[in-house]
């Protein structure tokens, strides 16, 4: 048993300013990790993470510095998974099958899915509901 983070919740934990910030804190705080064991997120969505904070706080320094201590020092609470370039190539492939008119996905998004794939993990933590029927997409 296991979770996958997303971008979106990674970010909203970290930056106050963002609107669902104080939905993810309590997602963090009302989570059960040990329930969970293993949580990971890809090294796409870090790159994901970082380019939200650069865009959405034009290059805040304080909030990068607030994303670095989640993803590099002390508030650390999850594995960075790096995909391997066969890895990619199942990604691509997922990316195919569950991108429809109805549910644009992004590659970032289907890294996502071939993780929960690869460690047989059913629940994601994600405000996309692209997720959906897919995966238990918690939300808050």
């Amino acid at each position: 048993m296991g979770i996958i983070l997303d971008s979106g919740f990674l970010y909203s934990l970290k930056i106050k300013q963002d609107e669902l910030h104080s939905i993810a804190i309590k997602l963090f705080k009302e989570t059960d990790w040990k329930k969970y064991g293993l949580i990971v997120t890809s090294n796409l969505v870090v790159n994901e993470v970082y380019t939200l904070v650069n865009i959405r706080t034009k290059s805040n320094k304080a909030a990068f510095e607030q994303i670095e201590r989640l993803i590099r020092d002390d508030e650390n609470f999850f594995e960075i998974v790096f995909l391997r370039p066969s890895e990619f190539q199942e990604t691509a492939k997922l990316f195919k099958k569950y991108s429809t008119p109805d549910r644009i996905l992004s590659f970032v998004d289907a890294s996502l899915i071939y993780l929960s794939q690869k460690f047989n993990f059913t629940t994601i933590i994600s405000f996309d509901n692209h997720f959906d029927g897919i995966l238990t997409r918690i939300s808050g």
